[in-house]
Order: structure tokens, then sequence, then C-alpha cells
């Protein structure tokens, strides 16, 4: 048998201050008709007739218990929830992964309908017909709702240079968010390192992701991609924009690559290019590849 411990206090002749180990509570009123209050937000209405022992009490308000079906519903919403981010998560690492067919512009059954009245000018190196296939395509459409921004441009049909504005802060949470053994969801700062680690792989996956569908739709030998973003210039105050990765792409070597199971971070040893990381810093400022 448990023990209960419950005292009352007067304070004065309508009311009581109640004392219990299930909290702290109020009560007022006559012989026959009481209201009370409790810490736990309770409210309890008990009517008499004094001498018959017939009374009727009402309980509102206060704290609900939930049921094992609702708890059950909790968890897995929460679940969801963090599965979701985890999802999040990896879809800005794994951009690269899919990418636009393949158009042999000298094999007319390969090139799209919409674009057959542009395959001669393609085939015979015209750039502004280079830039109405892209325009066309749309192959960044997607890449849009992260926030990111692209621009492309050449003047030699042999290559094309895209260059592509990170704004990190639209794409990287600052939070992260897991499951505690409770099943509730539990929500902290993202560490440094991580976060510096998840937009190294983002820039990097994007950039491959540029240059697996401007091969695939252009008949270009290379592809240069300057990756910058909007940054705090110490010196002024004001935000300017820095280079944080410059590369350069050549087809051979590029199909060459497993984009299913690249690492996009670590794959760029494979091609001439300038980016300086620290899991600590994040990226440094780099200068833009101009001879190629």
């Amino acid at each position: 048998m448990g023990l209960n411990f419950r005292k009352s206090i007067s304070l004065g002749k309508l009311a009581k201050l109640n004392l219990s180990k299930s909290g702290v509570g109020l009560s007022f009123g006559v012989k026959g008709a009481r209201y009370s209050v409790n810490t736990n937000g309770s409210r309890r209405a008990t009517f008499g007739i004094p001498g018959t022992g017939i009374s009727y009490t009402k309980t509102f308000g206060g704290k609900k218990k939930k049921s094992t079906r609702e708890k059950k519903k909790e968890v897995e919403k929460n679940e969801n929830l963090v599965e979701e981010f985890n999802q999040d998560i990896e879809e800005v690492t794994k951009i690269h992964a899919v990418g636009m067919d393949k158009i042999d512009w000298k094999r007319t059954e390969t090139v799209p309908r919409k674009l057959s009245s542009l395959q001669e000018k393609v085939v015979s190196g015209d750039i502004d017909a280079y830039y109405e296939v892209v325009e066309t395509l749309e192959p960044f459409d997607d890449l849009l709702a992260f926030g990111s921004e692209f621009e492309i441009g050449t003047d030699n049909p042999a290559y094309i240079v895209a260059e592509f504005n990170v704004k990190q802060e639209d794409v990287i949470p600052e939070t992260e968010i897991s499951l505690t053994a409770s099943g509730k969801v539990s929500e902290k700062a993202m560490s440094k390192t991580m976060y510096n680690e998840l937009l190294q792989d983002y820039v990097c996956s994007v950039t491959l992701r540029l240059a697996r569908d401007l091969f695939a739709i252009l008949p270009v030998d290379k592809v240069v991609v300057h990756v910058v973003d909007d940054m705090i210039n110490t010196a002024t105050g004001h935000k300017d924009e820095y280079t944080l990765l410059s590369v350069v792409f050549d087809r051979d070597t590029f199909e060459g690559l497993n984009l299913e199971a690249v690492d996009p971070s670590e794959c760029f040893i494979n091609f001439e290019h300038n980016m300086k990381f620290s899991k600590t810093k994040g990226f440094s400022t780099v200068l833009k590849l101009t001879d190629f």
C-alpha cells in the first residue's frame, strides 16, 4: 500500500489550501457546494444535499493522458518527420545521380522533335543554337528549388562555362533533428563540421550535375564550372561574390565516372580544379581557372 499525504490549511470560512503528493490546490465554497482548482490545471465542482449522502461531482480541464493509440500515432508522426529530414539531407548530396538523357546530334533519332530544327546548327557549332537548346530543355530547372542560380556562356563551341551561385543559407539547415528513445523529436544546432561537410557535398554534387547535363545535351569537349557565393567581406562589412570552386571537366574522363556510386567531394582529383576546403573552416576563396 502506498503512503498518501494530504493536508488542508484554512484560508477563512470559504477557502482552503490543499497540499498533497499530486500538487497544490485551492477549494472554495460551503458545505454541499464546493469548487476546487489544482496546479495541474484540473477543476472540480461538487454539489450535495447535506445529511443525505447524495452528491454530484464534475471534473473538467487538467492534463489529459494520451491513450496508447495516441502515443503510437505521435511516435509514428515523429519517425516520419525525422525520416523526411534525413531524406532531404541525402537529397542535397545526391543531385548528380540523375540527369538528362544523352543526345547524339549526329543521329536524328536521338534528337527530341522540339529541337530538330536546331540539329544542323548545333552540329556546325552554332553557339546561339547551344543557348537555345539549354533554354528549351531547362536542364537545371529542378535545381532552382534549392535557391541556387545558374549562368552559362561561351565564345568557343568546343566548351561551355557554367557559373553556379550556391546561396548556401537557403540550402543547408542550421539545425538537425533526431528521435529520442521515447519517440520524441530532438532538435539541436547542427555542428559546424557537419554543416561544412554537407555544404561541400552539395556544392560538388551540383557541380557534377551541371557537367553531366551539359555533356548530355551539347556536343562540347569540356565543361567548365565556377562555383560562387555571396559572403561578407570583413574589410568592408558588405557582401561580395567569392569563388569557392573552379573545375574543368573533360568529356572522356567524366563519362568514365560511375556517378551513381562516386563520392561527389572526392572525385575532383580526376580533373583540374581549384578548391580549398577544411571541415572546421569550410570553403576558402580560390581563383577561377581561365586557361582551358
